[in-house]
């Protein structure tokens, strides 16, 4: 019999972390006023990007600028340039502990200072060659070690392994080499504790776990795969689906169905069965479940589970799977996503409505839209309707708040679903705003431009803006215009912020920020041939990997059927999910707020404070 074999390769790439300096004209004015943006948090051994825009009244200016990193008054670092209007001064911070530290930002007529935090962030991954071992297996583990670069970075990891009962029976520090990488076989004996084992990989800044089955387990040899039609159902509609079992092999299987269904009551109850032959598939009908309880972690839905048995007919080997199903009690739900965390009085403001099934699939329906707006004093002041007709199951709705709102509250309505929302209006002592909208449509893939509006209540001389991307200022420019745009770069995936303030007259800062996204990619290809596509028990299997550089490739090859019982492979989705989990903390989320308890004023302090950066200014 012919075996099919699963062969995976990671291969460690490294992104340059460079500023992406904007063309700028040059600037003869000498400078009277200056905004300078630091990271809230820089990174220890690494060029750090400082933005300095100069200006004579409200007009870009030129000077020359110094900026020092200090702890306790003694210089750590330094650096200088020549700012024409606005520039990026690099920062090369050394690898020091880390902690309070004190940046001062200095020119020829000025000379600020702020705390600021020094930190060593980077990422550790753990993967295993299979996710399940048998007694007296060997468990091959993988470490990687990953700056917020996504470069490798050579580091003492501290690997340990505990077993089913929570007895730690493996430790080892070993250190990644040049590429992040470290290997570490863990032979496991003949009788066990059979069970979930957790690795876990520790180092002082960041840690893992990862979980494997040492169980004495016999390789499936079929899969079952249960096709639905939808992942949720209504209370009076029945289960309808196929099943398919296929050997790993890639030949179908012949034997018996049987289907068992239970219903989440305050209890599992079970309340039908199904039994049907199958050669291949077969399809199948479960009664309606008339009525469950709803699961408050499910938001009210409950809940129902079917438990999949095939039994082969030549020798009464039998395979199980399962599959839990939401039941609701709406086919429709609504949500309402406003365009920022404020609104800013007397400028446009977007809302996205979003209407879905139960299983998160977008559908389209008509909604209507009411907004209400409050004074002050939380006095109702005027309110107005619209519909709209979802188109792929979102809808976008502009609004512009009246000049004296301080909240609004949106309640969105559709036959048998609604939803609501409240949102403050930001703060400014002159009742100036500026507002972001990105008008780009989707997400751009690398190398495509993104464009952006800004809406201002007071007329522009300039917009000055920033694009910081995992704790650092990657982008700088100023516009003109009221429309910007710029090229994303590999510095900027999986997500930023763009950063865009404005120096008003009476030289108050109006400033309002926006998260976006870029598709990430490799930078690199990996190319993965093989001799042969099939090949027999003891046949030589050739592997041929290419890549487009120098690196490092780590190759597991395991029987597929492993991968039938559980997967654990390595993947950059993971790498970008940790990055996010690792800078995007001080991003402001859509909370819901309830107006009636107080009004929480937000002006551009707290804009620059969510955006992730220090402001240092003479305005």
């Amino acid at each position: 019999m012919k075996s099919r074999i699963a062969i995976t390769a990671i291969m460690l790439v490294a992104l340059l972390g460079t500023v992406v300096p904007a063309c700028t004209p040059r600037v003869e004015e000498a400078a009277d006023g200056y905004v300078a943006v630091v990271p809230a948090v820089l990174q220890a051994g690494s060029p750090q990007a400082v933005s300095v825009a100069l200006f004579k009244g409200q007009s870009p200016a030129a000077g020359r600028v110094t900026v020092a990193l200090l702890k306790d008054g003694k210089e750590i670092a330094l650096s200088r340039s020549n700012i024409n209007g606005k520039g990026t001064i690099q920062l090369n911070v050394p690898a020091v502990p880390e902690g309070e530290y004190q940046i001062v930002v200095q020119g020829a007529s000025f000379q600020d200072e702020a705390k600021v935090k020094v930190e060593n962030n980077f990422l550790v991954f753990v993967e295993t060659d299979k996710p399940i071992y048998k007694p007296g297996q060997t468990i091959h583990i993988r470490v990687l070690t990953l700056n917020s670069e996504l470069k490798p970075v050579t580091e003492s990891v501290t690997v340990e392994v505990m077993d089913a009962k929570g007895t730690k029976i493996f430790r080892s520090v070993p250190k990644t080499d040049d590429y992040g990488i470290a290997n570490v076989d863990l032979p496991i004996s003949t009788e066990p504790n059979l069970g979930v084992w957790k690795i876990n990989a520790v180092t002082p800044k960041a840690k893992t776990q990862l979980d494997v089955r040492v169980e004495e387990y016999v390789l499936p040899k079929y899969e079952i795969k249960v096709n639905l039609p939808k992942e949720w159902f209504l209370p009076n509609e029945v289960v309808k689906g196929k099943v398919a079992a296929e050997y790993s092999f890639g030949k179908p299987v012949k034997g018996d169905l049987e289907i068992k269904a239970t219903r989440y009551v305050g209890q599992w109850q079970q309340y039908a069965t199904f039994n049907v032959p199958i050669d291949a598939e077969a399809e199948f009908t479960i009664p309606a479940a008339g009525y469950v309880a709803g699961v408050p972690a499910a938001g009210g839905q409950g809940n129902v589970r079917l438990d999949f048995t095939v039994v082969e007919k030549s020798t009464g080997y039998q395979e199980k799977t399962s599959k839990l199903l939401t039941v609701a009690q709406s086919s429709l739900i609504l949500q309402i996503i406003p365009s920022g965390a404020v609104f800013k009085p007397g400028l446009p403001f977007s809302l996205m409505v979003i209407s879905k099934a139960p299983d998160n699939k977008l559908v389209d329906t008509q909604v209507r839209v009411r907004i209400t707006y409050f004074d002050k004093d939380l006095k109702q002041i005027g309110n107005e309707e619209k519909t709209v007709n979802t188109s792929g199951g979102k809808a976008l709705l502009e609004i512009t708040p009246k000049s004296e709102s301080v909240a609004l509250s949106i309640n969105a309505s559709a036959p048998g679903a609604s939803a609501d929302r409240a949102v403050e209006a930001g703060y400014s002592p002159t009742g100036n705003f500026i507002h972001l909208e990105q008008i780009s449509q989707g997400v751009p893939n690398l190398g495509d431009k993104i464009r952006f509006k800004v809406y201002s209540t007071s007329e522009a001389v300039n917009f000055y803006y920033e694009v910081v991307s995992r704790g650092r200022v990657v982008f700088t420019d100023y516009t003109k215009g009221s429309e910007l745009s710029f090229a994303t770069t590999p510095q900027m995936a999986p997500s930023s912020r763009l950063l865009v303030y404005q120096i008003l007259p009476n030289a108050e800062v109006a400033a309002d920020y926006l998260p976006f996204k870029v598709n990430a990619e490799y930078p690199q290809k990996v190319k993965l041939e093989l001799s042969s596509p099939e090949a027999k028990p003891g046949d030589e299997l050739k592997i041929n990997v290419e890549t487009e550089g120098e690196a490092r490739v780590g190759i597991a090859a395991v029987d597929k059927s492993v991968f039938i019982l559980a997967e654990n492979r390595l993947n950059l989705q993971q790498v970008f999910d940790e990055l996010e989990k690792l800078y995007m903390k001080p991003q402001a989320e859509l909370h819901e707020v309830d107006i009636f308890q107080g009004v929480t004023s937000r002006g551009a302090k707290e804009i620059f404070r969510d955006a992730g950066v220090i402001v240092m200014t003479s305005k």
